[in-house]
């Protein structure tokens, strides 16, 4: 099994868009909750689109995070998503549809 194209395409759908079938969410989502490394990749990936934002959008991002937007909000953006898709808290819902409950895993709570 090829895991670096399903690492690169949760990591791209956690910034950009979450158009991802529910069946390749759940393929990545116990991928990078049994793999620490994998996890750590995917982690990475998603970073290096994320800190590509506008600093608009990271203004923008850090006060819907409750972060100082001083601080790495692309890291942390992808770290918190990340963790909420391993430990499961995040849903193919909540993460297609940006719904309170992944706000909220993002926001640190």
């Amino acid at each position: 099994m090829r895991l670096y194209p399903v690492i690169a395409l949760v990591s791209a759908a956690v910034f950009l868009t979450g158009c991802m079938t529910e069946a390749r969410y759940n393929q990545a989502r116990e991928i990078v909750r049994g793999s620490p490394a994998a996890k750590r990749d995917g982690v990475n990936q998603c970073y290096q689109g994320a800190r590509r934002a506008t600093p608009a959008r990271k203004a923008q991002m850090a006060k819907i995070m409750n972060v100082s937007p001083r601080r790495d909000v692309a890291r942390i953006y992808c770290q918190r998503a990340f963790n909420g898709i391993a430990n499961g808290r995040i849903t193919h819902d909540d993460f297609r549809k940006r719904s309170p409950r992944f706000i909220r895993v993002i926001q640190g709570r």
